[in-house]
């Protein structure tokens, strides 16, 4: 099985569109209707990775907020130099916060799109190995994370691990607030530099691959408190994240481990044990 890519939901096209191609310096790879909603596929030049924006005209506009309580929270752009990145789009007038060095986790900055969805920006590499580079600001970037939570992380990642095929690389301890961890998957055919998910040489080497990863929030005990659930959201936010795969392969999977499915033509259609949605199409799709 293989990630490629995940959907968000949209309410202005023209000016998200905008924002996305002029500002970020995505190009629109597919457009295209389906079942009254039009899909619009956006990525970075030599990627085979990509993010799908939905909009369906029928739908009421709800502006998305992020909460803590979200099963999703958001997606990150891996980049050169993420000093560059800030000026340009503080040129640009886009609301941006300052680069920063997160402890031994790595060198970010965070803004939101038209309709509000966190996209967080993550150096190649920490602040103290920044490159010396006169190259364009925003020469390939990557669509480098989509960041999801679970309330069992054990049970999330053999999930992942045994129904889609990827592997857990990173894990990153953080003691902020009531505390988290945050877990890293990729292609099971990665090789990391070290076995140890804990290593820190590991998480520079993931901000530089060529790869799509899923990464988890857990926070810490919540799996104990019978009060704390996490929701999708009804109507915009994340609606699914994509792979593509042999159909009759991943069919025995979800029987094998009782998950239900539901299957349209070429494609099969299940969640996680969070409540996200898996679109899992045959492996013949193209963008």
């Amino acid at each position: 099985m293989k990630l490629h890519s995940f959907t968000l939901q949209i309410f202005e096209p023209k000016k998200t569109l905008s924002f996305y191609i002029q500002v970020l310096g995505f190009k629109l790879l597919n457009e295209y209707l389906e079942n009254g909603s039009t899909y619009y596929e956006l990525g970075f030049e030599n990627t085979f990775f990509y993010l799908q924006l939905k909009y369906t005209p029928a739908l009421n506009k709800i502006a998305y907020k992020e909460r803590a309580t979200d099963n999703y929270w958001k997606y990150s752009i891996f980049v050169n130099d993420i000093q560059r990145v800030y000026k340009k789009l503080k040129e640009q007038e886009v609301t941006i916060g300052k680069p920063f060095q997160f402890g031994e986790i790595g060198y970010l900055s965070h803004t939101v799109d038209f309709e509000n969805h966190q996209i967080e920006f993550i150096q190649k590499t920490f602040k103290q190995n920044t490159p010396n580079s006169n190259k364009s600001l925003l020469e390939k970037p990557e669509l480098g994370l989509i960041t999801i939570r679970t309330k069992d992380p054990i049970k999330s990642i053999k999930f992942f691990e045994t129904i889609l095929d990827l592997k857990l690389f990173v894990r990153m301890y953080v003691d902020r607030g009531e505390g988290f961890t945050l877990y890293f998957l990729g292609n099971k055919n990665l090789q990391a530099p070290n076995p140890d998910i804990d290593a820190i040489e590991n998480r520079e080497w993931m901000y530089q691959q060529n790869h799509l990863f899923i990464e988890i929030q857990h926070y810490w005990n919540s799996e104990y408190d019978i009060d704390f659930s996490l929701k999708p959201t009804e109507c915009n936010g994340l609606k699914s994240i994509n792979f593509s795969g042999n159909l009759n392969v991943i069919k025995e999977r979800l029987m094998k481990n009782k998950i239900s499915f539901h299957q349209e033509k070429d494609k099969i259609i299940f969640e996680t044990i969070d409540k996200h949605q898996i679109l899992l199409k045959n492996n013949d799709f193209s963008i």
